[in-house]
């Protein structure tokens, strides 16, 4: 018997996809300088603090999405079919980006631990690889396996020391003005037992959704607070982002919701190919504005805006989503689905 598809899983994916698409792309660009008004500089900080506060949950909310599916199917054999898929997944996309690396640069990458987890090697003028996420997921699949074959009594134990050291060194990490590497795996950690959580008890787990929300608002403007007086937080090791994540879950997760709706299916369905491939696109637009010096602007309301970058993410998502139409109909769709 086919499972009817749940909804408001596509719709966690595809704001995942959408946010991280923002947050890479930037489409929206204020155009400051040192004669431009208080009240516009104001306005373009806080756009860039939402940004901060809300594209940035993206990649934890996969993570508790990823290991949310997982937790309902917790067999050795379905972890050895989703590790093998994983491990394909990984070596297909660190491999092309390689092969893209070397003819973008005509040079080989350096040799480093970094290329085996993934983060690199970097693009030139779009940054890192962004397949440290997928190393990462492997091996959380593993250590979620192990955590939840243990005892009630283990797992409660190893779950109250997890949350709360993840929780107590994210918030310490401020008063040392320091931060944690955005791809490292002590970030993430923290959703092996909330995923679970949130499986195995669900009512208990979703009655304090208001609490998270709260918790979401009052950590972001901390992290605000500290930005504005020259402090970076971390990327992703922050309390503000664990409590978005889970506020933005438990909000939208419903067993009940069995809506349909193509766009949302469709962006949740091909979101690996949106995140895998866009980067690439992005390098080529990017390379084409810097060779041709293309400059756009425009006023709205008074505010004026580098429309560029708008522009390029139209083309980026469209050229994306192009590619994604032809290799779903190749060997390669495995990639992209």
């Amino acid at each position: 018997m086919k499972v009817e598809r749940n909804n408001s899983v596509d719709i966690l994916k595809a704001l995942s996809i959408i946010f991280v698409l923002i947050w890479h792309l930037q489409p929206i660009k204020f155009i400051i300088d040192s004669k431009s008004h208080t009240l516009l500089v104001v306005l373009a900080r806080i756009f860039i603090d939402l940004q901060l506060q809300l594209c940035l949950i993206a990649v934890p909310l996969f993570y508790i999405i990823s290991l949310y599916l997982f937790f309902q199917k917790p067999e050795l054999k379905y972890l050895k079919k989703r590790l093998i898929r994983l491990i394909k997944i990984y070596l297909a996309w660190s491999i092309f980006q390689n092969i893209f690396y070397i003819i973008a640069t005509k040079e080989f990458p350096t040799w480093s631990w970094d290329i085996i987890t993934g983060l690199q090697p970097s693009l030139p003028l779009v940054g890192d690889s962004v397949f440290y996420f997928l190393f990462n997921l492997i091996i959380l699949s593993i250590l979620a396996f192990f955590y939840q074959i243990q005892s009630k009594k283990l797992k409660q134990i190893v779950s109250v020391i997890l949350v709360g050291f993840s929780l107590f060194y994210f918030e310490a990490l401020y008063f040392f003005n320091s931060n944690l590497p955005y791809h490292w795996l002590i970030n993430f950690l923290i959703y092996i037992p909330i995923a679970f959580s949130l499986v195995n008890n669900p009512e208990k787990f979703l009655k304090f959704k208001s609490c998270y929300l709260i918790a979401y608002v009052l950590f972001s403007l901390h992290d605000i607070y500290l930005r504005i007086y020259n402090h970076i937080p971390s990327i992703y090791g922050r309390v503000s982002i664990v409590f978005g994540a889970l506020t933005i879950f438990c909000y939208v997760y419903s067993t009940q919701n069995n809506q349909k709706s193509l766009l949302v299916e469709k962006l949740a369905k091909y979101s690996l190919g949106l995140f895998a491939i866009h980067k690439y696109w992005q390098y080529l637009f990017v390379l084409l504005l810097q060779k041709y010096k293309i400059a756009m602007t425009i006023g709205i309301f008074g505010i004026p805006l580098n429309i560029i970058f708008l522009v390029e993410s139209v083309f980026v998502v469209f050229l994306t989503s192009l590619s994604i139409y032809l290799l779903k109909s190749t060997s390669f769709k495995q990639f992209v689905t």
